[in-house]
């Protein structure tokens, strides 16, 4: 049989649900290539081999051979509609691990380079994306569209767009529908996944109908399946969960979520890279949605609140060999007793489609909040966000919005002048630095003013990171780069802002990397792992498609001039604290359950126990003034908490950078409670300085 008979056999094989006869078939036609030395069908088996990776449900390991058979193609211009083929794999691959923006990007592409027979796969993949996105009314016409298009051409595909279409009508609540169009996929379904997803379709329309009895089997069915895509055995446990709590089973209920997570535990534990890691358990948000939802319902705030934290910094916890917070969830005791012992109140919000929570824990409390949902949350963030970011004074509607945000975010209860918090936030909060936030009354003023404000990734990180032993406070300074690109010119005041903190430390206790010096492989070959304090003076680049690429940008060297995300995870440090002076260096993308993923979290994760980080456009003008106060405040054995906040109120008195644009944007992250046993400071007053207009 000829290497193109086997590449064919491999093809059907695949679509038979027989991977391994598949892969067998490709080793003969690469025999076959490297007896001959042509390579012509090399792109043909790596688009293969990734395609039957995908029918084993390891999504991870077909992004290698999908990409190499792309780049393949790509070079050769009639080959354009191959190309747009290998990206919709490409894609499915990305969008099974969560990584919606990277397919969204492939998909579009293979819509406008496929052959008009081929057009209802991009169509469809994109209907995908948009029920992921709750946007059920574009899903179910995209849906109809592509099934449309499929008709005739490719039945497979023809009852995969169908049966979408049919969980797209159950969650717009037209069962009726719903069920038409699930009996004809049920009908003549030709594979797994097909027979899989209306199985589960089919269990939600008989219990949307009150028909429990014929639902349940229905779903065990699924749920005791491991093959296939598994986001179905998710889906079931979820619709069980959902039929036994209509059904007043409500003991029922929390078996099935934890055989759901327990899965999840196992499915993620397979993935290599932390990119697909977080991508993966950020796509399963829904899932603890539900479940926190549920627990909250029947008035169980505290395991609501170990469901949320164990679904939180998990990636950061493995890479810090730190305890599964699945396994050991701590209780609530727990975190008041450490609230006490460090003089704080913590702040752990819940973000959700339907609901949300605050939960407060003090060293006298705990207490449950309910709060609006996601899309009034954001309705508050984004406009106020934008204002800050203008610059320049409040407009009275913009102090209004803030007003109304801080009041909505933080009941009076939880307020107390001179007190200390640590914020564990969650969805659009991560874009917010609540100091910011007005507060309204007779004396308007910065909520700065009243609280010491730190955000960390979760609870549980925060109580079992173990102290650091007490070292010399020793500094590494890195910036004022030389400029090798018109896109990221000299900041004027980088050499400024480093010598003002270098004045602060004694030769013996610093290392300063600047102008042509400062490069990536100077950083790295420095010995980061020795210092204290590690400081980047420089600008930086946020890539919300791929966070892991983010760069701060330093001097050309002999590997390039940016510092990667990817650099700095690859390098341990252990820090008391790393600040990346830059605009965006805190990160510009949310995974749901780790926050928002930047240098803040990639220091965090690779030793240091706090980060301070920009979450906008950082003022190069008032940057050295914040910075020098915040090192005086170090070097007097302050905390970074109380450091910083004391940096950002000195420049509120001066009143030219009183506006919190200039000192707004840098926000500690904390990953530790080290640093956080001393007296709580007294509430501060400050009557000459501009207020947010009312």
């Amino acid at each position: 049989m000829t290497a193109v008979l086997q590449v064919r056999r491999a093809r059907v094989l695949i679509r038979l649900a027989e991977p391994d006869q598949a892969d067998e078939a490709l080793s003969r036609a690469e025999d076959y290539v490297r007896a001959s030395g042509d390579r012509q069908l090399v792109p043909f088996i790596l688009n293969y081999r990734g395609f039957a990776a995908l029918a084993r449900n390891r999504s991870e390991e077909a992004i290698a051979p999908l990409q190499q058979s792309l780049d393949l193609f790509r070079k050769d211009p009639t080959q354009q509609a191959l190309a747009a083929q290998v990206m919709i794999s490409l894609a499915s691959a990305y969008y099974r691990l969560g990584r919606i923006n990277d397919a969204r990007s492939l998909y579009e592409q293979a819509f406008r380079l496929s052959l008009p027979e081929d057009r209802h796969l991009a169509l469809g993949h994109l209907g995908d994306i948009f029920y992921s996105e709750g946007d059920f009314t574009n899903a179910a016409r995209n849906f109809r569209q592509a099934a449309s298009l499929a008709k005739g051409r490719d039945q497979h595909y023809y009852f995969e767009w169908l049966a979408n279409l049919a969980t797209t009508l159950i969650d717009r609540g037209n069962c009726e529908e719903a069920e038409r169009v699930n009996r004809e996929v049920l009908q003549t379904a030709e594979d797994i996944s097909n027979v899989h997803e209306a199985q589960v379709n089919q269990g939600r329309v008989e219990a949307c109908l009150g028909r429990y009895q014929a639902a349940e089997p229905l779903l065990r069915q699924v749920t005791a399946s491991r093959e296939g895509d598994q986001s179905f055995v998710f889906d079931a446990y979820r619709a069980l969960a959902r039929m036994y709590t209509q059904m007043g089973r409500t003991e029922s209920v929390k078996p099935e979520f934890e055989s759901a997570l327990a899965l999840a535990d196992q499915t993620s534990g397979k993935l290599r890279e932390d990119e697909n890691k977080l991508s993966y358990l950020s796509s399963l948000i829904a899932l603890n949605q539900d479940y926190v939802d549920f627990l909250m319902s029947r008035g169980d705030a505290p395991g609501a609140l170990a469901i949320a934290e164990s679904s939180r910094a998990r990636l950061l916890r493995e890479r810090l060999n730190l305890p599964s917070s699945r396994t050991h969830r701590h209780t609530v005791g727990e975190y008041c007793a450490a609230a006490r012992a460090a003089g704080v109140t913590f702040l752990a919000y819940w973000i959700g489609p339907q609901r949300s929570y605050l939960w407060a824990i003090s060293g006298s409390g705990f207490t449950s909040y309910r709060l609006p949902p996601e899309t009034e949350i954001r309705r508050l963030v984004e406009p106020y966000q934008s204002a800050i970011e203008r610059g320049g004074p409040l407009r009275p509607e913009e102090t209004a919005a803030g007003a109304k945000l801080f009041e909505a975010l933080l009941p009076a209860a939880v307020r107390k002048a001179g007190a200390r918090y640590i914020i564990v936030p969650d969805g659009p909060l991560y874009a917010l630095n609540f100091e910011t936030l007005p507060v309204p009354g007779e004396r308007p003023h910065y909520w700065i003013e009243d609280a010491t404000v730190a955000l960390a990734p979760s609870l549980d990180m925060l109580l079992d990171r173990p102290a650091r032993p007490s070292r010399a406070r020793s500094v590494l300074l890195v910036g004022d780069a030389a400029e090798w690109n018109p896109e990221y010119p000299r900041l004027l005041h980088a050499r400024e802002e480093m010598q003002g903190i270098e004045n602060l430390f004694p030769a013996v206790e610093r290392k300063v990397l600047a102008g042509s010096e400062a490069t990536p492989s100077a950083y790295l070959q420095s010995k980061p792992e020795d210092y204290e304090y590690i400081h980047f003076t420089a600008h930086a680049t946020a890539n919300k498609n791929s966070p892991f690429d983010s760069a701060v940008i330093l001097s050309q060297g002999p590997a390039g001039g940016k510092l990667s995300v990817r650099d700095v995870l690859n390098t341990h440090v252990d820090a008391e604290l790393v600040t990346i002076s830059a605009c965006h260096s805190a990160g510009a993308r949310t995974y749901e359950g780790e926050g928002l993923v930047g240098f803040a979290w990639a220091f965090l994760e690779s030793g240091a126990h706090g980060v301070i980080a920009g979450l906008w456009d950082v003022s190069d003008y008032s940057s050295p003034l914040l910075m020098r106060k915040l090192y005086a405040g170090l070097k007097d054995s302050r905390a970074p908490a109380g450091a910083l906040r004391a940096a950002k109120l000195d420049l509120i008195r001066g009143g030219k950078y009183a506006d919190p644009y200039y000192w707004g944007a840098f926000q500690l992250y904390e990953g530790t409670l080290e640093g956080w046993q001393a007296k709580a400071p007294a509430p501060v007053r400050i009557s000459s300085v501009p207020r947010p207009r009312r």
